[in-house]
């Protein structure tokens, strides 16, 4: 594959991505500051969706939703890094450009 048609791909990854992943990606971009990379950002996601007390509120109270939810979000974090990426220099440069 050639460097442009990468490139347009991901561009059109980044165009229909989910919404959680940009709101989740511009929340931890906008609570760490300016001083921290892309791997920061990962780490975050793959914290936010890895088992926590959400889980355990969830079997609490006999639903499994946010453990389909958070696992669906995982895999897709885990299958998605370039994308990720792109979206992360994308909000960067808009917040640098303000």
């Amino acid at each position: 594959m050639f460097n442009e048609e990468y490139e347009l791909l991901l561009k059109k990854s980044t165009e229909v991505a989910p919404e959680w992943l940009k709101s989740d990606i511009e929340t931890i971009v906008n609570k760490a500051g300016k001083h921290m990379g892309v791997s920061y950002v990962i780490a975050e996601l793959h914290e936010g969706y890895t088992f926590n007390l959400k889980h355990i509120i969830s079997a609490i109270n006999f639903s499994d939703e946010w453990s389909r939810v958070a696992k669906e979000r995982l895999n897709f974090v885990d299958n998605n890094i370039d994308v990720i990426v792109a979206i992360y220099n994308e909000i960067k440069h808009k917040q640098l450009s303000q």
